[in-house]
């Protein structure tokens, strides 16, 4: 429960504080006074968003503390454990500071935390509701969820809006997965295409390792043809000649042959003589030969130079040297083979078919559970707005599909909240049909309806802001003992103009402004016995009547609202 809060500088409250009780708890005050500046103050302490302009004029900074007493929720531990914080048993004090500069700061049991820490720790504490809780009220989503929470369909992980949550989100993700790709394969088709192309050319020249250089060489030897012809040739005629190497030799021999008889060891020179003469005859005929085979062939001459060219230029086009040319060949083969664009496109369309199949029976799930709950949540509305001053009015929990067949962020369905507000009347929207006082009545009954979900019984504290606008006399009395009975379950804050309500609390604050040197200030005052029979007198204002005719009336309303 809330057992306090305190406010310093805050608007026109310079500095107070409140203390709270279980039950039922009154906040009255005349026309200007205040009341709904605490409503204000305990939004910006729960994680809401402040102005410097809430800061009291004159000071530099505003500050509010509440103090949560009781067993923490299970969800507030978690909140805590996410912050890094420990939680203090059973006490939990939550603490905002806003300056004039803009700067906020957030405390929770003492330890700095960040506004949205604060936020997700204080959301499962109070159920703030206010003026503008009805106009939220009028929007098809916030009805559907109304009807969701009602039905059981979000408390907990394992509920069916939980699980269709995390299922629609999986499936967006695949869904955008399988796009993404597609768009790549796109690009991507591109690159394969020029890939096949490049790969289709290099293995079709079949380049060997080493074969530029045989090819030149092959080519060098086939164009020298003629000209090796000749010099073989050449060179026998100089062999075999006349005054030739043969005939030099043979003439050197039969010199030293002559001269040997003088000297007998030029003998062996003319025997090495003769050698060469027969070395050059065996030579000439060698070169003969030679000279004979050499032939020009030049279909294979056109064919090498062909081949030569068709080497050169993929050289050139694909990296400068023979093996960088073998490379790109070997790369290009190993990134098609590598290639899984059509795998990875299959795999995407089967996990976003897969996730696709998921949602569509979640959302079938909660189209039924939706169908199942809208009529019991659409009478318990009805009864409760009936209570409240009227008694012939009827609502319906229209489910119907959305336009798309798609399965959406809510699922299949949208929702609406159909009113009949008197006999004859037509049924409509909220939007379309509702007054103010009436869209009150509706979010009133609303909130009891919802008290019997898991997920509302875990907010220990509601408070209404102007609630009872537009209602009055018997209405008001029905009101305050409806609210005296939801906060049997809750401990129930209620900012009101009407005695009737003020009557049925369990607790009387009045919120009181004044002047004092100059300068406004609102004070809030826990009333006793007869101060509370002073405020319902001023309240009830019966004109003409005398101060003990209206402590008298105050007194039986007080008497007949506190009842059991």
């Amino acid at each position: 429960m809330l057992s306090s809060l305190r406010i310093a500088d805050f608007a026109i409250i310079e500095s107070s504080e409140l203390h709270l009780t279980p039950g039922l708890t009154a906040l009255t005050g005349e026309t200007g006074a205040g009341k709904s500046i605490l409503v204000d103050a305990l939004a910006l302490v729960l994680g809401g968003r402040g102005s410097e302009k809430a800061i009291r004029a004159g000071r530099e900074q505003t500050e509010i503390e509440a103090l949560f007493e009781g067993v923490i929720d299970p969800e507030v531990r978690l909140a805590l454990a996410e912050a890094g914080l420990e939680d203090d048993g059973e006490a939990l004090i939550l603490r905002r500071i806003l300056t004039r500069a803009g700067r906020s700061r957030c405390y929770v049991n003492g330890r700095l935390v960040t506004q949205a820490q604060l936020k997700a720790i204080a959301a499962p504490l109070c159920d703030l509701s206010s003026q503008h809780a009805q106009h939220r009220l009028l929007d098809s989503a916030y009805q559907l969820e109304i009807l969701d929470r009602f039905a059981g369909l979000c408390a907990g992980d394992d509920a069916l809006r939980p699980r269709y949550d995390r299922a629609w989100s999986a499936w967006r993700a695949a869904a955008a997965t399988h796009n993404r790709l597609q768009e790549q394969a796109k690009a991507r088709a591109d690159r394969l295409d020029w890939l096949r192309f490049v790969h289709d050319e290099l293995t079709a020249l079949a380049l060997q390792p080493g074969e530029t250089e045989a090819v030149q060489h092959k080519l060098a030897r086939l164009r020298a043809a003629d000209q090796i012809a000749r010099t073989l040739a050449e060179s026998a005629h100089r062999c075999e000649d006349e005054g030739g190497v043969r005939d030099q030799a043979v003439r050197l021999s039969r010199g030293l042959v002559k001269l040997a008889g003088l000297d007998p060891k030029l003998a062996a020179l003319a025997e090495r003589a003769d050698e060469i003469a027969a070395l050059a005859d065996e030579l000439a005929r060698d070169l003969n030969q030679a000279a004979r085979h050499v032939e020009r062939d030049d279909r294979e001459l056109a064919r090498l130079a062909e081949r030569l060219d068709a080497i050169l230029r993929a050289i050139k086009k694909h990296g400068g040297t023979e093996s960088a040319l073998l490379e790109r060949q070997a790369a290009t083969a190993r990134e098609l083979d590598a290639d899984n664009t059509e795998l990875a496109l299959a795999e995407a369309a089967r996990v976003e078919g897969k996730a696709a199949a998921e949602v569509r029976e979640l959302a079938l799930a909660l189209h039924k559970a939706r169908l199942d709950q809208a009529p019991e949540l659409a009478e318990r509305i009805a009864a409760t707005v009936q209570r409240l001053g009227m008694p012939a009015a009827t609502l319906r929990v229209d489910v119907r599909a959305r336009t798309s067949d798609a399965p959406g962020p809510l699922g299949l369905d949208a929702v609406d909240l159909l009113l009949r507000a008197n006999t004859g009347e037509g049924e409509g929207k909220l939007s379309e049909v509702a007054s103010g006082g009436e869209l009150s009545r509706v979010l009133l009954a609303v909130r009891r309806a919802s008290l019997d979900s898991a997920e509302a019984m875990r907010l220990p504290v509601a408070i209404y802001d102007e609630v009872d606008a537009g209602l009055s006399g018997s209405t008001g009395l029905v009101l305050g003992q409806f609210l005296r009975e939801v906060a049997r379950r809750q401990q129930v804050i209620v900012i009101s103009h009407l005695p009737q309500v003020a009557a049925a609390a369990d607790s009387h604050v009045r919120v009181q402004k004044s002047e004092t040197d100059g300068r406004t200030h609102s004070r809030l005052e826990t009333l006793d016995g007869a101060g509370r029979l002073d405020e319902l007198a001023r309240m009830l204002g019966a004109a003409g009547q005398t101060r003990a005719s209206a402590l008298e009336h105050a007194r039986r309303l007080l008497a007949g609202q506190s009842a059991p």
